[in-house]
């Protein structure tokens, strides 16, 4: 009983920029419950990473702390492959066979990742399409270098776990779009970095960064108040994007920032929709900035041209405490979503 009792739980971990995030799932029939969860913040997480074995060492210790305070039982670990370390790229093959398809793909992507097929792992999607009554194939592909996953690898290691599996960031949001049909967008907001995915029947079919970085908006509050980072973190998890018109210059730098951040979305959607010759459905939104307070009603306002809505995972999992947490699960999507693909779906 208690050997099944661990083989049916799963620790999905997102080493994010701003924290860790750690989920727990146990498998309970063809049910999938959340049972432990966590943030983990990291204050000075640029300096920690700049470092090389320190960087795992340290997030070790953190994780490690974690699991014995939240007791998780959990020995088979799912770890979320951020952006940053991957090679995201799309292009077009001729209406061939499809079984033809994968040794064109590697063929292909030799020439356009900077790394040869025996340093990277690839990952990809395609779909049949059809332009002016022509038939091709869109491709998209993900090359990430190995020495970045033997360096997380390092970090399982450490807390002497199971590393199972791994998933890139950009296909961890299709178990949420199974077998749903439309033009999707989702824009995942983060403090180093952001990404937008694109969803086309079911499949990720687009991906790429953004030039959004929450730590812009923390840095520009910082050069005004010249209050410690910790501070700034907390005024902003209070106040979000709702300051007070007599809060003025807090309002200025709030407003330049929203208005990068709206003008960029749009100018890339807009791009997508041109590209593909396709027009979105709706935009879901997630990651730490998408639930700080004013957010929605701002992009609301911005974006009033598309529907919009938050990405949650309550599609797929369960759990009274988890679902206690409401729009904010949304920033467990990725890591969750990493957990069913590769583990449980």
């Amino acid at each position: 009983m208690i050997f099944n009792l661990f083989k049916n739980k799963f620790l999905g971990i997102d080493l994010g920029s701003l924290n860790i995030k750690i989920v727990e799932v146990a498998k309970k029939g063809k049910a999938f419950e959340v049972v432990n969860f966590g943030i983990i913040p990291i204050i000075n997480f640029k300096e920690i990473i700049s470092s090389s074995y320190i960087f795992e060492e340290q997030v070790a210790m953190i994780i490690n702390e974690f699991i014995k305070e939240g007791r998780v039982r959990a020995k088979d670990v799912v770890l979320n492959v951020l952006a940053p370390y991957v090679f995201p790229i799309n292009f077009w093959i001729p209406n061939i066979p499809e079984k033809s398809l994968p040794q064109v793909i590697r063929f292909e992507s030799q020439k356009q990742i900077p790394l040869g097929l025996d340093e990277i792992e690839i990952e990809y999607r395609y779909l049949q399409t059809e332009m002016e009554q022509t038939k091709q194939w869109l491709i998209f592909l993900t090359g990430t270098p190995k020495n970045y996953l033997r360096k997380i690898e390092t970090i399982i290691n450490l807390l002497h776990l199971n590393l199972k599996s791994y998933g890139i960031e950009y296909f961890n949001y299709e178990p949420y779009f199974k077998n749903i049909l439309g033009n999707f967008v989702i824009i995942d907001l983060g403090h180093a970095y952001s990404t937008l995915s694109l969803v086309r029947n079911s499949k990720i079919i687009y991906g790429a960064k953004l030039k959004i970085r929450g730590y812009d908006f923390l840095d520009s509050l910082i050069n005004l108040t010249k209050n410690p980072e910790t501070e700034i973190l907390d005024l902003v998890a209070k106040k979000g994007f709702s300051f007070s018109p007599e809060e003025r210059d807090f309002r200025y730098l709030t407003n330049n920032f929203l208005t990068h951040m709206s003008n960029l979305i749009q100018a890339e959607i807009e791009k997508l929709e041109d590209g593909f010759y396709i027009k979105i459905d709706k935009i879901f939104w997630t990651g730490g900035l998408s639930i700080l307070p004013g957010f929605k009603s701002e992009m609301l306002t911005r974006l009033s041209k598309y529907q919009q809505d938050l990405l949650l995972p309550f599609s797929l999992f369960s759990g009274d405490k988890f679902s206690a947490l409401k729009d904010r699960a949304t920033i467990f999507s990725q890591v969750l979503g990493v957990v069913y693909r590769k583990l449980l779906g």
